[in-house]
């Protein structure tokens, strides 16, 4: 069940075990240089994550050099020997590629994704990132900078900062009482000599792991791997000082002030935990869901119950192999910290005397599947399951982590409360500002105070009969018996062919199966939005699908869809000009369940007056937010300019009056319009059994209407000449002109030269670019190829600082699109065009990184009347595209001949408010 109060997830701040990969790795081998690498082959995208994990983290800092970890997971990437920052962005951006670094307890970790047929370039920038950092003064600097600035964001919130004391609490001289956010003055004391000693002592060939995951020869791999890491610094790198902790004499009760930018007023209980991929780590971490995470949890219904005690509760983990923390904590306004106390306490203790049902174990297990799921949804986070598993001395125990998860009893919940949930072993903080303390007497007294709450509650739960726990050892037996299952052989994950079905009523029904993940991604999309509408009942789709979302679940005791699914699974709602729709993503076991609750949304929406009233409040807020974004109303106001009848001219939120005024027969008469078989995609990608998917959606959405889908007279733009204007006023001091020329039918085939000019425009070494770094009244300038059913415009934008330069803006907007009519990009030009056409494709490519998006893209293809298979030709036809086509598409929609254009938009925002 849902709660309307505010509860934050738990932030995992060391990786637990990761979640289960379907198949053991194709390839793992230690290279001559004695790095080991790790390859996962995996076709169902066309994609490879290439991850670097450097065995240096915080456990291995002296207290004097803390926090260079993070700074050198920041410095890396801010230019190498070769490469300048700015050239490394602009290297993997030109091929649709993305890099990521972060430094944990145990590692460091560096990646980039690229699209498997940059594979190539991808390695030769990350390894040159790893082996040849520049780490200049500057770099360091900024990297420091940087971790400051993201350790006072974590700081900020007093339930975060409480962390760190109570971490030093329980681990006393060891690294496990490092901070989880090392705090800004600390970071300022890491200088460029403390970053090269700790780069040059622990970034060594053997001190290194590549994890190779995605669309790849594993063989392949290896040969270019050796070469890409043949110069590393060899060498041993230091040894691990082991240390034993000694026996903690709790409680430890601090009351401490508020410290930097820290805000709030919060109180955490911290306790010792034990070590990673243990079974008692599995069920621990479960517990914390149960307590706080789940949708049901104890924490949740406790908020509503007493009204107040706390408005924040969140659980963190830190699951090491020499150890672990775990914390709950909770935000209280400070005039309620007494109940705050009570209320946390309370909850602890009940957990260690108080039976778990099998309901709230599934909720809570479902909690922990989920989390780690939607990391694997990606290549990135394969890898990442894959890396860790190894460089904890597990590897595969990522293989099995659901098969355990599931294998967790009630009883072992208990267990573990009463073996590591012992308030008499606890740290517990108490953090507001002093002033704020001392003025409502809650330092008075307080360890006296926190002492007796503690005997009270333990009192108070020991009454009653004594709660079924497991037995350790049978518990550790059972947990860990499908370690031993570990498969030896790779498994193959699947192509992710897609497949199209037409099912009764026109149903049309698109099946992928990917293996990777357990996890599943239905996506229902339907033909709508503003194309459709018109002045009178502008609006009325964004109103019908958020009167759907906000329908009763009966699977849900009533709850709304938007948090009953939200619940259970991913839920990511869509609407464009020429479709809407929601996708949802959830585990491999609850597929059919969160289809049917989807298929009984759309055919059991409530659409009456109270529900149509309550929707009408949620639609004009979300207006209210739009219209105050001044990014995008300037970026819109080339629609109602380019469009005069068409209904692309139209705002998707719909206006003010009619979202006030609009009958709900008007709503229930669109749903019955648009909501019918015929009109309606369902997308099913995961891991799935293909000829599973037809009869269950056939089943789900049984009760949508089967009557043909007649949407009525679309309203679309006659041809015209010459030009269209309009200008607006609007905040700061810049100017914004957008330029829109007429574009192709999306079946067009000058769509894929289409969006090659669009890189040739604004990709990483596109026009745009050039000018944007010569010429200082230039702010920022960009273009989009606008796909629509109708009509699938370029439309380029450019910000310029203030009017004075307009005119010098527009000329150089239209002096871009004369260059694409005229200029062949051949000879000196050629790679313009071969950058450009690398730019369209790798971004292309990696929208497809995960089945969610990769649901969405096929769907769409489906609703504009593209080949299933649009996802995949695409790319290969952009491929294939010439200087030639170029210059035909730029005189067939941009130039008439040298002296006149193709009739065009232009709006601009100019400085004075709205």
């Amino acid at each position: 069940m849902r709660f309307s109060s505010v509860i934050l997830l738990a932030s995992t701040l060391a990786l637990q075990l990761p979640a289960s990969v379907s198949a053991a790795p194709q390839l793992t081998r230690t290279l001559s240089n004695k790095t080991t690498l790790v390859v996962r082959e995996n076709r169902t995208r066309p994609l490879v994550s290439i991850q670097v994990w450097v065995k240096a983290g915080s456990r291995d800092e002296q207290l004097k050099e803390r926090g260079v970890a993070a700074v050198l997971a920041r410095a890396l990437f801010a230019g190498t020997k070769n490469r300048e920052q700015k050239k490394i962005a602009e290297e993997l951006n030109r091929y649709g590629g993305s890099s990521g670094s972060e430094a944990g307890y145990s590692y460091s970790l560096f990646q980039v994704t690229v699209p498997a047929r940059s594979f190539g370039i991808g390695l030769d920038v990350l390894s040159d990132v790893v082996l040849h950092p520049r780490l200049s003064s500057r770099d360091i600097t900024q990297a420091v900078d940087l971790a400051k600035s993201e350790s006072g964001t974590m700081l900020q919130a007093a339930e975060r900062a409480s962390i760190n004391p109570a971490r030093e609490a329980l681990h006393p001289g060891t690294p496990l009482a490092w901070p989880v956010a090392v705090p800004p003055l600390e970071l300022g004391t890491v200088t460029q000599s403390i970053a090269e000693r700790f780069y040059k002592s622990y970034y060594v060939a053997e001190n290194m792991v590549v994890v190779v995951v995605g669309d790849v020869d594993p063989e392949d791999v290896a040969r270019r791997v050796e070469i890409a890491f043949q110069d590393a610094p060899k060498g041993k790198a230091p040894p691990r000082a082991r240390f034993t902790e000694k026996p903690f004499a709790g409680p430890l009760i601090r009351n401490l002030s508020n410290f930097g930018d820290t805000e709030g007023a919060a109180l955490t209980v911290a306790f010792r935990a034990p070590a990673w991929g243990t079974a008692d780590a599995l069920a621990l971490d479960v517990l914390m869901a149960l307590l706080v995470e789940s949708p049901s949890s104890r924490a949740q219904k406790r908020m509503i119950e007493k009204g107040g005690e706390f408005v924040v509760a969140a659980a963190q983990r830190a699951f090491e192999a020499d150890g672990g923390t775990v914390t709950v904590s909770v935000r209280a306004q400070p005039e309620r910290m007494r109940d705050a106390e009570d209320g946390l306490f309370a909850l602890l203790e009940q957990s260690r005397s108080t039976p778990v049902t099998q309901e709230d174990l599934d909720a809570a297990v479902a909690s922990v599947m989920s989390r780690d799921l939607y990391s694997e949804a990606e290549f990135s986070g394969l890898g990442k399951a894959t890396g860790l598993a190894v460089l904890q001395g597990r590897p595969g125990a990522d293989e099995v982590y659901f098969q355990r998860l599931k294998a967790i009893r009630p009883g072992d919940l208990v267990a573990v409360a009463n073996q590591y949930l012992d308030m008499k072993q606890a740290a517990i903080i108490e953090m507001m500002p002093a002033s704020t303390a001392d003025s409502l007497g809650l330092r008075q007294d307080f360890e006296k105070r926190i002492r007796e709450k503690i005997g009270i509650n333990q009192a108070a739960y020991k009454q009653g009969p004594k709660v079924t726990q497991s037995a350790e050892p049978e518990r550790v037996r059972r947990i860990d018996a499908p370690l031993a299952q570990i498969p030896a052989a790779p498994f193959d994950a699947g192509r992710s062919r897609v497949d199209l079905a037409t099912l009764s009523g026109g149903l049309r029904v698109l099946t992928s199966e990917d293996r990777s993940v357990p996890l599943v991604t239905i996506g229902v999309y339907l033909a709508g939005g503003v194309r459709y509408e018109n002045d009178k009942n502008n609006g009325v789709t964004t109103m019908l699908r958020e009167l759907l979302l906000s329908s009763a679940d009966s699977k849900a005791a009533g709850a709304q869809y938007r948090h009953s699914l939200a619940d259970v699974g991913r839920l990511v709602p869509y609407q464009d000009r020429d479709m809407w729709g929601v996708s949802l993503s959830v585990p491999a076991d609850s597929w059919r369940d969160a289809l049917g609750r989807l298929g009984a949304m759309f055919a059991h929406p409530e659409i009456d007056t109270v529900s149509v009233d309550a929707t009408r409040l949620l639609v004009l807020n979300a207006l209210d937010k739009w219209l105050d974004d001044e990014s995008a109303q300037r970026a819109r106001l080339i629609f109602p300019t380019k469009y005069q009848v068409s209904g692309y001219r139209l705002p998707g939120l719909g206006n003010r009056k009619n979202l006030i005024t609009m009958p709900f027969s008007d709503i229930e008469a669109w749903y019955r319009k648009f909501v019918v078989r015929g009109n309606t995609v369902v997308a099913v990608f995961g891991n799935v059994k293909p000829a599973d998917v037809g009869p269950a959606v056939d089943e789900a959405f049984r009760d949508v209407s089967a009557k043909p889908f007649q949407p009525g007279t679309i309203a679309k733009e006659g041809e015209f000449e010459g030009f269209r204007e309009k200008w607006e006023l609007g905040g700061g001091p810049d100017c914004t002109v957008t330029l829109a020329f007429n574009g192709p039918l999306p079946t067009s085939p000058d769509m894929p030269t289409l969006y090659v000019i669009n890189s040739v425009l604004s990709g990483p070494s596109g026009w745009f670019r050039q000018y944007l770094e010569s010429n200082e009244f230039v702010r920022g300038a960009t273009s989009i190829v606008s796909q629509a059913m109708d009509e699938s415009p370029i439309i380029a934008s450019m910000t310029i600082k203030g009017p004075v330069q307009e005119e010098d803006a527009v000329k150089l907007l239209f002096r871009q699109f004369k260059k694409i009519a005229y200029l062949p990009l051949t000879e000196e030009m050629a790679d313009t065009l071969r950058y450009a056409k690398s730019n369209a494709v790798g971004s292309y490519l990696s929208l497809l990184s995960s089945n969610t998006t990769r649901a969405f893209q096929s769907a769409r293809g489906e609703i504009f009347g593209l080949s299933v298979d649009y996802p995949v030709i695409l790319p290969a036809k952009m491929d294939a595209v010439t200087a030639d086509d170029l210059l035909r598409v730029g005189l067939k929609y941009f130039e008439k001949d040298e002296f006149n254009r193709r009739p065009y938009a232009i709006s601009e925002t100019r400085p004075g408010g709205w």
